[in-house]
């Protein structure tokens, strides 16, 4: 009887502690940020999209680091140029830890278009450190679903197929090293706020590996 009475304070401590270590880890991860951030970050469901190298991106991709992702396609006149132009300006203001545990990606919502060599120079025309990939339609579907977001093919002209534009949403969705959403930006946004919540976002991380 005394054994079962100590195996289940055992149990309880064990249980207990491991709450209480989720509990800090949480909190130790809270930084706060310049942006809606999610009650609860959640789970992104898995998806397959082709990288400008050839390589498959997938939700194991964002493990381990942050990552900064926007939707957009190389045909955008305003939006997606300023979105680049920003993260262009915020690179060289990340610490050596911010710029190693994040992520700069674009997924191009115009896959009919925006070939692997579109977006690939593209992109290396702000930073090559900046990632781009696109895929299928039902995968970019999957990915857009995950971020709560939408966009569509809009002036389409029958005469003409190739004139089309692509609405899609301005806004910067974080994910955690977990391969969670947790937060998201809506510009305007500064380039040195932006680049301070990166900064801190890596620091904290940082300070819980060592």
């Amino acid at each position: 009887m005394k054994t079962w009475k100590l195996v289940s304070l055992v149990l309880v401590g064990l249980v207990s502690a491991g709450a209480i270590a989720s509990f800090v880890q949480k909190r130790s991860e809270g930084v706060k940020l310049n942006a809606t951030e999610m009650p609860e970050p959640y789970e992104i469901a898995d998806f397959t999209l082709t990288r400008t190298d050839g390589q498959v991106l997938s939700r194991k991709d964002f493990l381990g680091k942050y990552t900064l992702l926007y939707f957009g396609f190389t045909r955008c006149p305003d939006a997606c140029p300023t979105t680049l132009a920003q993260w262009k300006a915020a690179i060289p203001k990340l610490s050596p830890e911010a710029k190693a545990n994040t992520q700069l990606l674009l997924v191009s919502v115009d896959p009919e278009h925006d070939t692997h060599e579109i977006l690939s120079d593209y992109v290396k025309k702000f930073d090559p450190s900046i990632v781009a990939a696109t895929g299928e339609q039902k995968e970019l579907h999957k990915i857009a679903n995950a971020m709560m977001t939408t966009y569509s093919k809009e002036d389409e002209n029958a005469g003409d197929p190739d004139l089309y534009m692509m609405a899609h949403s301005p806004k910067y969705f974080l994910i955690n090293p977990n391969a969670q959403l947790q937060a998201v930006y809506t510009p305007p946004i500064a380039t040195a706020v932006l680049a301070d919540d990166l900064n801190r976002l890596a620091d904290k991380r940082a300070s819980r590996l060592f």
